[in-house]
């Protein structure tokens, strides 16, 4: 029996516009109506969570930065949280200025940046939206002492399939932090220890849920520690190769409304 249904966000609830459809929108109310408990798994931060919680009323827990942090973009308690070493940071920053690579800093309160084209999306984006889920953004060059600051996630961006894997390399020879994709070009920094596997086991503790209870979807490289140990991992079309191969269930696209499609079918069995 299901008791708990998990999504990520970007390439599986979400439409690849980044809008949340009307049959994804039926789907979670589906399950709702049949007492199952729905939340979110995501490596956004709190500024750019706010917005799809606060669309689908959710009121509990959710998984956020990739597993650093479990709680509620609205609610100042956490369930769980952990934060970069401060000297980590400064290390992952100066390197960062060193190769002129985009780099994007997650903190509770705010998202670091300089001006650059996923920036200016999210800023665009704000201008549609009610202030309640307006993302928070500063620029990271009147920061006197970012290691002030306590982050959960350091973005960093490098589209040239040659150059990122050179940064990712890097990055991953670096103690104390772990290193995943979350979606192509994107290079996720969070403190060593941390993935969405991890906080799915400690968000079904909270319930009194088993694992195997538990079906989550997923799409990319920092899902798979979730599709591994849920009851059910199912993975989107359009997901990685690597996520495709741990995943138990293959759904559609997240164009297609796979999530959905999914639930749906599932109810009518």
């Amino acid at each position: 029996m299901i008791k708990m249904v998990v999504a990520d966000l970007d390439g599986t609830l979400l439409q690849p516009d980044l809008s949340l459809s009307k049959k994804t929108k039926e789907a979670i109310n589906l399950l709702r109506q049949h007492d199952i408990i729905f939340t979110i798994a995501t490596g956004r931060p709190d500024q750019l969570v706010k917005e799809v919680v606060d669309t689908l009323a959710i009121d509990i827990p959710v998984i956020m930065y990739n597993g650093s942090v479990i709680g509620h973009p609205f609610k100042r308690e956490r369930l769980y949280e952990h934060v970069i070493d401060k000297a980590i940071v400064r290390d992952v920053i100066t390197y960062c200025e060193q190769e002129n690579i985009t780099y994007m800093p997650y903190h509770r309160d705010m998202i670091l940046s300089r001006p650059n084209p996923r920036l200016a999306f999210f800023e665009k984006r704000n201008q549609s939206l009610p202030k309640q889920q307006q993302a928070t953004f500063k620029d990271i060059d009147q920061i006197t002492n970012i290691t002030d600051y306590k982050f959960h996630k350091i973005l960093l961006i490098e589209y040239d399939p040659k150059r990122h894997q050179v940064i990712s390399d890097i990055m991953a020879q670096k103690e104390g932090i772990s290193v995943v994709s979350s979606s192509v070009g994107f290079i996720d920094i969070n403190p060593v220890g941390n993935n969405k596997g991890k906080a799915l086991i400690r968000l079904a503790e909270h319930f009194n849920v088993t694992m195997d209870e538990i079906v989550v979807f997923g799409d990319q490289d920092n899902d798979i520690e979730m599709l591994e140990v849920a009851g059910i991992g199912v993975a989107m079309q359009n997901a990685s190769k690597d996520a495709l191969a741990v995943a138990d269930q293959v759904t559609d696209s997240n164009a297609d409304d796979g999530f959905a499609n999914w639930v749906f079918k599932y109810f009518s069995q």
